[in-house]
């Protein structure tokens, strides 16, 4: 699966983007809308809100680990896990290193072994990897992920956690009010579009009945 395009709100959309590309696109590029920004294969956008809860996004870097703490220390805030400016997942085969943005919403750097030192001429952003998606019934959403969108689950869902995509690209699916690791934020509902790509979803546009959540499949 990949993220072609990821909307979500922000108090101030232009503010909010100018931060994105200000750090993590070249300044070659910097030209364009001043809601949305390009990062690596996925379009970042943003739409205005009177408030917003913190909502999760991680992103592929093209870097090894150590390599992508200096660069991110030297764009953003780093969330200490631990004490230590990253962490190690096996089971993704990738070093993690937590950030956030003006809003608050926390961002994920997400450095996969298979990705090290390929970094291209737009920069060592490769693409938004991770989506949140909170839900009051995750189990609920996972099911219209699976059944109407036509995503499949990677691993075991549970009520307090699924990730929905693969290991490119998926959704984060947590309950409402559970905290955005590795910071005492609580995930919240907030409306947000995805445009994805994923070979046996369902084209079209899908709307959840009841979630701020508008899921497009790419033809």
């Amino acid at each position: 699966m990949q993220f072609e395009r990821v909307t979500v709100p922000a108090v101030d959309p232009a503010e909010t983007c100018e931060w994105y590309r200000s750090r993590f696109v070249p300044e070659t590029e910097h030209a364009g809308d001043r809601s949305a920004v390009r990062l690596g294969e996925t379009d970042l956008e943003f739409t205005a809100a009177a408030t917003t809860p913190p909502m999760h996004l991680a992103v592929r870097l093209l870097l090894d680990g150590e390599e992508a703490v200096d660069w991110l220390s030297e764009r953003a805030t780093i969330l200490p896990v631990d004490g230590e400016p990253s962490r190690w997942f096996e089971f993704l085969n990738a070093t993690a290193i937590y950030f956030d943005d003006p809003e608050g919403n926390v961002l994920e750097g997400l450095c996969y072994g298979s990705d090290r030192r390929r970094s291209t001429d737009s920069g060592p952003v490769g693409g938004i990897t991770e989506v949140g998606l909170p839900a009051r019934d995750p189990l609920a959403l996972v099911e219209w992920l699976e059944g109407t969108v036509g995503l499949s689950a990677w691993g075991s869902p549970s009520e307090t956690f699924a990730w929905v995509g693969d290991r490119h690209a998926r959704f984060v699916v947590i309950p409402t009010g559970r905290e955005w690791y590795p910071t005492r934020r609580a995930a919240d509902l907030a409306p947000m579009s995805v445009t994805v790509a994923a070979e046996t979803a369902h084209p079209g546009r899908h709307i959840h009945p009841r979630l701020p959540y508008e899921i497009v499949v790419a033809d």
